[in-house]
């Protein structure tokens, strides 16, 4: 403005070409952070978004998002909102920020009001999906996802989120369908190729997985672990029908079965069924004791006021499966360890602790395996994991006792002491009590 005013004003035209470069050099610092914070879409959807005023905006939007100031970086964007109001580049990143966020009920809303503006917009309606799609709205999610593809079918983006909703979904065969077509669209997507690697390498793992559960469930149909363990692999392999026959009928053999319960309520949650996915989420949660913490409350409270959705997600928040997927695992392989099947046994131990790497019990029975396999270097090892994780282990001192009696005297009698110490069943006392004095003596 100054220029334009006074052409020769007194050093204008360094103070200009000053400004313009670090115009610039703000520019790019914003560019670098988006890439660096966010996917290829929000990076173009900012190099699309102008007007005037737009250098200023942008370096405010790089501080607060810096300064870890959200709310305040989303009110720069409803003030640029007026600025240029019905831009579809400014709703869609404002729409980005929010999912980013995790603020999907603003986002929900920004880009409904994109949807009105623009009805027909792929873009627009893939974005939507996004949302839905992070909400765990499978239904919601799919319908955006086709109405966008029926627009824009080479679109590999579409096609690429179709997919991720199949294989979020269980539905794998379809989302290996989908993974393809997108890479035949474009054979160098980096992330469709390494979405069809996976997907492809997944359905090969449950497919041996469900093979081989069937021939143990068949061997030992009194063994629900296994067939709890079926049920999950046909799940996720994406037979839904047979997994929630199979599911139905264990936990009618154990109501008190938690992980049965997490996988029902699992597979209503995709279906839609949200009455029938509360119903055995709460079950998981009543049964594991859980009912007087503020997350139930706050679902019990959702739920008396039909606010479905909001109940689940609270719900979830405590019907959690990790440690009960690898007790069950645990117990499984106790009753292979009993019946002298040592290799299945420990397969189901290792199992435990690929679930949960902090659960001592499974390394305390790895190495009870190990010892039965005669892996005892192996089996000292484990045994020495499971007293890291609890050092008041007392079974698992007295067989680290046990086994260093003829490598190290002095530790074999630390071990066992300590194993008395803590309190060990009767009979491995008197065993320690008996070996101990003879240790002593040879000190």
């Amino acid at each position: 403005m100054v220029q334009n005013l006074d052409p020769n004003f007194s050093n204008i035209a360094f103070i200009l070409e000053a400004a313009l470069k670090k115009a610039e050099e703000v520019a790019g610092k914003l560019e670098a952070f988006i890439e660096e914070e966010f996917d290829q879409q929000v990076i173009e959807l900012s190099q699309e978004l102008k007007y005037d005023g737009t250098r200023g905006f942008a370096q405010e939007m790089e501080h607060l998002l810096r300064q870890g100031l959200p709310e305040a970086a989303l009110e720069k964007l409803r003030q640029a909102d007026a600025i240029v109001p019905e831009s579809k580049p400014l709703l869609l990143l404002a729409a980005s920020i929010q999912r980013r966020l995790g603020r999907f009920g603003e986002a929900e809303q920004t880009l409904l009001r994109a949807r009105a503006l623009y009805p027909r917009d792929p873009e627009v309606l893939n974005n939507l999906g996004n949302v839905y799609l992070a909400r765990n709205l499978f239904p919601l999610a799919e319908e955006q996802f086709k109405e966008a593809r029926a627009i824009d079918p080479e679109n590999e983006h579409i096609l690429n989120n179709l997919g991720a909703l199949k294989m979020q979904s269980y539905n794998l065969d379809d989302a290996q369908e989908l993974f393809q077509d997108a890479v035949k669209r474009n054979p160098k997507s980096r992330v469709a190729l390494r979405n069809l690697e996976n997907v492809k390498a997944r359905i090969q793992l449950l497919d041996e997985e469900i093979t081989r559960f069937r021939k143990e469930f068949y061997a030992h149909p009194t063994f629900l672990d296994i067939g709890l363990a079926l049920g999950k692999a046909l799940l996720f392999r994406g037979f839904h029908h047979e997994a929630r026959s199979l599911l139905t009928e264990v936990l009618d053999k154990s109501p008190n079965l938690i992980g049965a319960h997490f996988f029902m309520g699992t597979l209503f949650e995709l279906e839609g069924s949200l009455d029938r996915s509360i119903f055995h989420f709460r079950e998981m949660v009543v049964r594991k004791k859980q009912i007087d913490c503020p997350e139930f409350k706050a679902f019990e409270s959702f739920l008396k006021e039909d606010y479905q959705e909001e109940a689940l997600n609270e719900l979830k928040k405590i019907a959690v499966l990790e440690l009960d997927m690898a007790a069950s695992h645990i117990n499984l392989g106790i009753r292979y360890f009993e019946g002298a099947l040592w290799n299945e046994a420990l397969r189901h131990f290792q199992e435990a602790e690929v679930i949960n790497a902090k659960y001592p019990d499974a390394y305390y029975w790895i190495a009870m395996c190990k010892l039965q396999l005669g892996k005892k270097a192996a089996a000292e090892k484990d045994l020495l994991a499971a007293i890291q994780i609890n050092p008041r282990y007392a079974d698992a001192h007295f067989q680290l006792g046990m086994l260093l009696q003829k490598k190290s005297v002095k530790k074999a009698a630390q071990h066992l002491q300590q194993a008395l110490d803590l309190g060990i069943r009767p009979t491995f006392a008197a065993l320690a009590k008996k070996i101990l004095p003879a240790k002593d003596s040879k000190k």
